[in-house]
């Protein structure tokens, strides 16, 4: 799976847009807290909107991960420059 942050960023945009229109609607016919739970369609966007700010995360961790690999890589390569001077 392409973990992309901008492809998942506007995705989440998107669930949430759509969670937030069924909530709305929910609302207007009454259903709120954890009535709301009962509802198959909003327990399904409320799914794929935790499970795409789960990605979100993931992403984040993996780009912090490889920003320390190439911080490391540069030390590593800056030492070796200072042993050979």
């Amino acid at each position: 799976m392409l973990k992309d942050r901008s492809r998942i960023e506007r995705q989440l945009t998107k669930a949430q847009q759509q969670l937030t229109a069924c909530e709305t609607k929910l609302a207007s016919e009454g259903v709120t807290g954890k009535a709301r739970g009962k509802n198959a369609v909003w327990r399904l966007l409320n799914a794929d909107y935790r499970q795409l700010k789960r990605r979100l995360i993931a992403v984040a961790a993996l780009e912090a991960r490889e920003a320390g690999v190439i911080q490391r890589k540069a030390e590593k390569a800056a030492a070796a420059e200072a042993v050979e001077a």
